[in-house]
């Protein structure tokens, strides 16, 4: 009987462990994997939630003439605190394999991109939209014309 209670434990610990696992492991690029342009889905987290909007793909080009595709997808994150609400934008760009590439912290929901248009992102900001081109090389900054800066994170 005891080895019985023992064996139990341990089958519901593993259990609930490889469930915690799996949940804290899903980021929201690979949550978005199979979306549509132009869905949104919430996805649900220990910490709060987030609403994620796959844009579409973008053909980018490097520096030295090799054409990627860059999927191109947002989250705007509801943090629930004790003290109260906290908020969070970020855009991410992934390979079509679901790779991340980089990911940056937009600061506030109004900076993240609505669409893409004729392989260019765009914004809108105080009521006019502004249209903006990937960077030529990814870096710790994100710059978007006539908008700003943006930081580097590791989600």
């Amino acid at each position: 009987m005891k080895q019985f209670i023992i064996l139990a434990f341990i089958a519901i610990t593993a259990h609930s462990s490889s469930a915690q696992d799996t949940d804290t492991d899903t980021t929201f690029w690979k949550f978005a994997k199979d979306f549509e342009v132009d869905e949104k889905g919430t996805l649900k987290q220990d910490w709060g939630r987030e609403v994620v909007t796959y844009l579409g793909t973008i053909n980018w080009r490097s520096a030295g003439g090799k054409t990627l595709q860059i999927r191109i997808l947002t989250s705007y994150r509801q943090i629930t605190q004790a003290n109260g609400f906290n908020d969070q934008s970020l855009i991410a760009l992934v390979k079509t394999n679901h790779q991340l590439i980089k990911a940056y912290d937009m600061v506030s929901r109004q900076n993240l991109p609505v669409r893409i248009e004729n392989n260019e992102l765009v914004y809108k900001a105080n009521k006019a939209e502004i249209t903006s081109a990937l960077p030529a090389k990814f870096s710790a900054r994100f710059c978007v014309k006539d908008l700003n800066c943006f930081t580097e994170i590791n989600p």
